[in-house]
C-alpha cells in the first residue's frame, strides 16, 4: 500500500486578490479529479484543538459506566457516545468509539405526519464530570462551520455560480456534525476488523483533523491509498450533496479507516457540515454547458444509495448505522433494515 500525498490548499489564498483566481482554479480541478485535499492556512490555533484533543482524551480513558451515561441509545437525535463494534458501516462492525455531537438545540414537537428526519435535531448528551469537553467541542463545532460555509461558497464560484446558492440549505439553525473519534490499539483480544468501512460521506463537506498515526485511505483508480497526515492541516472532501447537486460533477468519493497494525491509539476529529433538516430536495446547480457536459450523473451505489431528498438522504445513514438507536425508537425501519439490509 502506497503512501499518498494530497494536494495543498492555503485558504489565505481566497483573501488575497493576487492569487484568489488560481485559487478558484485549483479548487475546482482538485475537487473534480480528487475529491480529497490538505486545507492549510486555516488560522486555527494549535491550542484549541489541543484543547478538546485533551479533553476527549480524558473522557476516552473514563471507565465504560461513566461513558456510558451519555449512551446514544438514550437519544432519538443520535447524539452522544457510541462504544467501539456498536456503528456499522456496510454492514460490518466499526472498531472505534465515538462521541456524535450537533447543533445545540431543543427537540422539535413532532406530530406522525412530519418527517422522520426532523428528529436529527435535539439537545446533545455531555458527560457530567467533564464540563470542559463540552466547551471545547461547542467552540471547534463553531470554528469548522465558519471555515466549511466559506469553503462551500468558494466551490460554487469556481463552479461559476452565485456563492450564495446553497445559502437556503444550509441556513440557521445550523444542521452539522462533529465526531470526537478513538480508534483503540490493536492487540491479541481485538485484532481484526475495520476502524471505519468504506463509505461516501451524506452530508456536503467533511473537514477532518488526524493525528500522525495514520489509517486514512482513499480510494483511486488505482486501488486504495494511505492518505499521510500533514501537520496542522485538515482533510477535507465531498459529501453526496455536493455530488447530486451537480449532477457527478463533483464526486464523494469513497474512503475508509484502517487499524494500524501497532498498539497505539489514534484520535480524529471530523466535521461535516449538513443541509438544514427544513431543506427540502437538493438543489440541481445549473453549471455552464461546457461543465455540465462533464456531468455524468452521481455514482450508483445499491448498497448506499444516494436520495434527492436532502432530509431522507441525511438520516438514512444514521439509521442503518445506529441499530441500536433505531431498534428503540424507530421500529419501523429497524425492521426494514434487517429484512432487506438495506434503508428505505
Amino acid at each position: 500500500m502506497s503512501s499518498y500525498q494530497l494536494p495543498i490548499i492555503d485558504l489565505r489564498e481566497l483573501d488575497n486578490p493576487a492569487t484568489q483566481k488560481h485559487f478558484y482554479q485549483k479548487l475546482r480541478f482538485i475537487a473534480r479529479e480528487i475529491g480529497f485535499f490538505y486545507l492549510v492556512g486555516h488560522a486555527i490555533p494549535v491550542e484549541q484543538r489541543e484543547d478538546l484533543l485533551v479533553n476527549m482524551k480524558r473522557f476516552f480513558a473514563l471507565p465504560k459506566t461513566e461513558k456510558d451515561k451519555i449512551n446514544m441509545s438514550h437519544s432519538r437525535h443520535f447524539r452522544g457516545y457510541t462504544a467501539s463494534t456498536q456503528e456499522n458501516t456496510r454492514n460490518q462492525p466499526d472498531y472505534r468509539e465515538q462521541i456524535d455531537i450537533g447543533e445545540e438545540l431543543p427537540a422539535l414537537a413532532l406530530t406522525e405526519q412530519d418527517p422522520i428526519w426532523w428528529n436529527l435535531q435535539g439537545p446533545n448528551q455531555w458527560p457530567e464530570t467533564l464540563p470542559e469537553l463540552k466547551t471545547a467541542a461547542l467552540a471547534w463545532q463553531s470554528a469548522m462551520r465558519d471555515i466549511a460555509v466559506k469553503l462551500i461558497r468558494a466551490f460554487l464560484v469556481a463552479l461559476e455560480l452565485p456563492e450564495n446558492s446553497f445559502d437556503q440549505i444550509i441556513a440557521e439553525p445550523a444542521q452539522h456534525l462533529l465526531k470526537l473519534i478513538h480508534y483503540p490499539a490493536r492487540d491479541d483480544q481485538n485484532e481484526g476488523g475495520q476502524g471505519v468501512g468504506a463509505h461516501k460521506d451524506a452530508g456536503i463537506l467533511t473537514l477532518l483533523w488526524q493525528d500522525n498515526i495514520g489509517g486514512l485511505q482513499v480510494e483511486t483508480d488505482n486501488g486504495w491509498v494511505d492518505v499521510a497526515p500533514l501537520e496542522n492541516a485538515f482533510v477535507v472532501n465531498i459529501g453526496e450533496v455536493f455530488e447530486l447537486a451537480t449532477n457527478g460533477y463533483l464526486r464523494a468519493n469513497v474512503h475508509q479507516v484502517v487499524r494500524q497494525k501497532n498498539s497505539v491509539s489514534r484520535y480524529s476529529i471530523a466535521y461535516f457540515i449538513t443541509p438544514s433538516v427544513f431543506a427540502d430536495e437538493v438543489p440541481l446547480l445549473p453549471l455552464p454547458h461546457y461543465l455540465a457536459q462533464q456531468a455524468l450523473g452521481p455514482e450508483s451505489d445499491p448498497l448506499n444509495p444516494m436520495f434527492t431528498n436532502l432530509g431522507k438522504n441525511a438520516i438514512k445513514g444514521r439509521l442503518r448505522s445506529h441499530l441500536s438507536v433505531t431498534r428503540q425508537f424507530y421500529p419501523e425501519e429497524y425492521e426494514q433494515i434487517v429484512k432487506n439490509s438495506n434503508i428505505l
